[in-house]
């Protein structure tokens, strides 16, 4: 009978061990499949309380490589990498008209804005400061165009850290605006060499001119006061009153809304390269653009490329915790795979950067051939184009970021940045006029870290937005009709809403 007990004890310890090893089995198998080998638990709860929420497709087959990050609950500092380095006594750039304790405004040549000309209220001054190359020496080549004000320009250190051409800049410094502009410029031109590669244009309202110390209707007692509020530290990093949002500008402290297309069009008019890529100045370029882009115009054949169309650069954002910018698209990828990078406004704005061919452009790998005709040849370029499309329905909601020329339509200067979709006239334009946009693979921008998303914060951050979004509304309707009147419409298409 003992002995029989203890078979049956023993046969029970079995059939107990038996059900635990099957119970491990399935729980990993469901980890695998479900989580991947890679994850732990704590990523797995993180998906279930909606950290990751991106559709399954847009994860399919991305590479899984390995690049190491830093990652911090400390925000990203733009010109962060200069920190402990000090200004030289000289100057990498070329003041056209004197710095400011020495401008020279009987020698300035005030010009009237790209689009509006007289009609409009807004002037320019450009090359304050002027490229130190000359133009042939950037010819076939492309300009970065950008536009900024003084509490955003620590983030032109981080745009000519990466890109290896030209940069033009419109400076939008009404009143005492310029002089903390140049302030900023003359020490960020004492730190990096790479300045000598950027040229500077003054925009501002006809009603509020530049003023510098030594103009008697100065806001400031004088240029040490300025100095005093900008607090410059004794290295090259970025002052902390820029990082952190306390600098008082001008425009703020008297509302005046911002110019975005004007900017853009003086940057764009100001550029002397062949073709021109026109962005916002939180957007950093992959590394090697400028000279993969030299490579890929060499690829096109003149005769048989279309007559119109633009190169498409893809545009990501990432979380405020990634320390390092990827400057790589394997860098990129990984990201995307960990869910700590999506395209542009994907939680805000579904249409405005979602590409098509998105997830194709995440699953290829950097430098797969894709020949979109005979006549694209092999390059050892990375920049390739993936597919051609035109931004007509469905996707004529769809706001792209391209590498163009000067002869695209002009951005519309009677649309304020406060009052959003800015660029969609100039969309609607580059449609009716059958514009193709050829996608890239191997190069992308990348804004700078923080995602948006909706809820109740960033509905309350935006809801001053509403009055100028209504002006913008109704101005909006009136020149797309405009444009439909001088070049015909094509509802089926090329759609307004």
């Amino acid at each position: 009978m003992k002995l029989q007990r203890r078979l049956h004890g023993v046969k029970a310890f079995r059939f107990k061990v038996f059900v635990l090893v099957l119970f491990l089995v399935f729980y990993l198998l469901l980890v695998n499949i479900f989580v991947g080998p890679e994850k732990s638990i704590v990523n797995l709860l993180s998906k279930i309380n909606g950290h990751s929420r991106r559709p399954a497709r847009e994860f399919a087959s991305l590479p899984r490589t390995h690049v190491r990050r830093e990652t911090e609950s400390k925000p990203f500092a733009p010109g962060s990498f200069l920190k402990g380095e000090y200004p030289h006594n000289e100057s990498y750039c070329w003041f056209k008209y004197g710095t400011i304790e020495s401008f020279d405004w009987d020698n300035v040549s005030i010009s009237v804005s790209p689009e509006l000309k007289k009609k409009g209220p807004y002037r320019v001054i450009y090359n304050v400061i002027e490229n130190m190359k000359k133009s042939e020496d950037f010819e076939p080549d492309v300009t970065y165009c950008t536009h900024v004000t003084p509490s955003f320009q620590c983030n032109v250190l981080e745009i000519v850290r990466r890109w290896d051409g030209p940069v033009s800049i419109a400076a939008y410094v009404p009143d005492y605006d310029a002089t903390l502009s140049l302030l900023l410029f003359q020490r960020m031109c004492q730190c990096l060499p790479e300045m000598s590669r950027v040229s500077v244009h003054f925009v501002f309202p006809e009603a509020s001119p530049p003023i510098f110390p030594k103009a008697a209707q100065m806001s400031f007692s004088s240029l040490e006061s300025i100095d005093a509020l900008i607090k410059f530290p004794a290295d090259c990093s970025c002052p902390e009153a820029v990082l952190n949002g306390t600098l008082r500008t001008f425009r703020e402290e008297s509302g005046l809304t911002y110019p975005v297309n004007v900017a853009r069009n003086v940057a764009r008019e100001a550029a002397q390269t062949s073709h021109v890529l026109v962005s916002d100045v939180e957007l950093l370029p992959s590394l090697n653009l400028v000279p993969s882009f030299r490579l890929l115009l060499k690829q096109y054949m003149p005769s048989s490329a279309p007559t119109r169309h633009v190169f498409v650069l893809p545009v990501f954002e990432i979380e405020s915790r990634v320390r390092n910018i990827p400057a790589t698209k394997e860098e990129l990828q990984h990201l995307y795979s960990e869910g700590q990078a999506v395209y542009f406004h994907r939680w805000v704005c579904l249409h405005c950067q979602r590409f098509p061919g998105l997830e194709r452009w995440l699953q290829r790998k950097k430098g797969t051939p894709f020949p979109i005709s005979p006549n694209m040849m092999a390059s050892p370029s990375p920049l390739k184009p993936l597919l051609v499309v035109r931004r007509e329905f469905p996707h004529h909601r769809w706001e792209p970021i391209y590498i163009g020329t000067r002869n695209e339509p002009l951005y519309s200067e009677y649309l304020s940045w406060e009052g959003r979709q800015d660029k969609m006239t100039q969309m609607h334009a580059m449609c009716l006029l059958g514009y193709r946009f050829v996608i890239l693979d191997g190069g992308f921008l990348v804004h700078t870290p923080g995602m948006k998303r909706p809820g109740r914060k960033h509905a309350e951050s935006i809801a001053w937005r509403q009055p100028h979004e209504e002006v913008n509304a109704r101005l909006y309707e009136r020149i797309v009709r405009a444009t439909e009147n001088r070049l015909g419409s094509r509802p089926a298409t090329c759609r307004l809403h």
